[in-house]
């Protein structure tokens, strides 16, 4: 399976990168371009518009009457070019967005592996135990109230997360049907979990559910992982549900659609300033069961991708509403500064040769969510997950 993280998040770009990348590296930008494999310097002497800038930014810096910090001027000198393009995808990130964005896209975390919310009475509650991690080996269970870590009393106000992973193991004090247990749990590099599942069954077939919230660095992993696990259950069909998936790296939705797709089958084309590429599932690997992709209006980028191609290549039927229709794809550099560019380097096509930018995918089973019934605690009351069933179960 392919591991190389080609970005292709909710934003876009255009030719002026190669001007940028230039600049920046002239004025101590230092920018990763992994494109050009170098910078050619000689385009110094030779760019008037080049020289017009450097001239600006030396006069600024030689003549103001006050002391200008270097760095943020180079900072609004990028965040100005980029902005001129009128890409709404090509952007300039400062120091929080980029590692808000690098946060997002990370698939790992130090933890113990369980998810925390604060309940109605404003207890900490372990939401959810992740199956193989040191809580689940531990004996946490769904359902326990956090009340001390590491002997210390929680409320609602208490960071325990932040308090587990910075430590190499801790000590949580757990109330469970009303009796106190103490648990002292390790804590490890773990996969940031992303991807969640169950079964439904209905008319007598087994029809599988998995939800993935965005494509960060091992959702593959943890989709694989979740779909062998339904598979032992003997499912007779899935349904993937990518509602308000925004998106992540490209190379996870293509890794994705190899894990059901033929191989040979197209999964996308790029299409960039000089030429067609062409990506195929290129593995063994395939599923022949009927499956439903759900979608929605915030089902973007890569979600689209992975859409389109099981629709196109595989004959997915899609349930829900329209999807966003992002049909560009952006790269990120990473600044010395600790800020960061995200740029379009092509736009994408679904396996019939079209572009969804601006239009989006449209569902082949179209359904609301009926919102006065929904309860988010209650999958059942999910109409448009309902809906997805009734047809898969026939």
């Amino acid at each position: 399976m392919k591991r190389d993280k080609k970005i292709f998040s909710f934003l876009d770009v255009s030719i002026i990168v190669l001007i940028t990348s230039l600049v920046m590296c002239f004025l101590g930008g230092a920018l990763i371009y992994k494109h050009l494999g170098g910078v050619n310097f000689s385009l110094l002497d030779e760019d008037a518009h080049l020289q017009e800038l450097i001239g600006a930014y030396n006069n600024l810096v030689d003549n103001y009457y006050y002391t200008l910090d270097k760095k943020e001027l180079i900072n609004g000198a990028i965040n100005g070019m980029y902005s001129v393009t009128g890409d709404p995808y090509t952007t300039y990130l400062n120091e929080g967005s980029a590692n808000s964005l690098e946060d997002s896209l990370n698939g790992k975390y130090t933890g113990i592996g369980i998810t925390i919310k604060k309940n109605d009475n404003d207890d900490m509650e372990i939401y959810q135990v992740h199956e193989g991690t040191p809580a689940h080996k531990a004996g946490l269970l769904k359902g326990d109230l956090i009340k001390k870590v590491n002997g210390e009393e929680v409320n609602g106000n208490t960071d325990i997360t932040e308090k587990i992973k910075s430590a190499k193991s801790v000590e949580l004090t757990i109330m469970r049907s009303g009796v106190e247990y103490t648990y002292k749990v390790s804590t490890a590099n773990l996969n940031k979990p992303v991807v969640e599942s169950m079964t439904f069954v209905q008319n007598g077939k087994r029809i599988g559910y998995i939800r993935l919230t965005i494509f960060n660095s091992t959702c593959d992993i943890q989709i694989g992982e979740h779909l062998s696990n339904l598979e032992k259950d003997g499912i007779d069909a899935l349904i993937l549900d990518l509602r308000d998936n925004t998106g992540g790296y490209l190379q996870m939705a293509e890794n994705i659609a190899e894990m059901f797709l033929e191989k040979g089958k197209v999964i996308y084309s790029l299409e960039s300033k000089n030429s067609i590429e062409i990506a195929k599932d290129e593995t063994n690997e395939r599923r022949t069961y009927p499956i439903s992709v759900i979608i929605n209006k915030h089902a973007a980028s890569a979600s689209e991708v992975l859409a389109g191609a099981l629709k196109y290549s595989y004959g997915a039927k899609l349930v829900g509403n329209k999807s966003y229709g992002k049909g560009k794809v952006q790269e990120k550099s990473s600044l010395s500064s600790g800020t960061a560019i995200k740029y379009t380097t092509a736009r994408w096509l679904v396996p019939n040769g079209e572009c969804i930018d601006g239009v989006g995918l449209t569902p082949d089973i179209e359904v609301d969510l009926d919102y006065d019934q929904f309860d988010q605690t209650n999958i059942y009351t999910d109409s448009q997950v309902m809906r997805a069933v009734n047809d898969l179960a026939g």
